[in-house]
């Protein structure tokens, strides 16, 4: 395989990172505490080197080399300048399609008064 596929091949796998990246992200949202940042960041971290090596493994991919590393920043930053927000925007749409969902449940059919919510 020649360097220049290789270098793709890591574009790749950083813009899949970027995605996992976002995965992971989501899983810290309901704790504000500064160390469930590190232990989301901690596995995000483990999860992209177990899909590089599981990548490299199927590829057969030679040793690990300097322009890899560029590679995979490279697609990272790609994801996260294109690919992020068209990401945020699909799940900022759906999230808004539950919470109205959510509201119409509370409302009573026929126009009635709304259910009791809990505060």
């Amino acid at each position: 395989m020649s360097q220049f596929y290789i270098f793709l091949i890591c574009i790749l796998i950083g813009a899949a990172g970027g995605l996992l990246y976002d995965a992971v992200a989501l899983l810290r949202v309901p704790f504000s505490a500064r160390p469930v940042r590190w232990i989301s960041d901690g596995l995000f971290c483990i999860l992209f080197a177990a899909v590089f090596l599981l990548v490299s493994v199927a590829l057969e991919l030679p040793s690990v080399r300097f322009y890899m590393f560029l590679g995979l920043l490279a697609g990272f930053a790609l994801y996260l300048k294109s690919l992020h927000k068209i990401v945020a925007f699909i799940t900022k749409k759906v999230y808004n399609i539950f919470k109205k969902l959510r509201k119409e449940q509370r409302i009573c059919p026929e126009g009635k008064k709304a259910l009791p919510t809990k505060k």
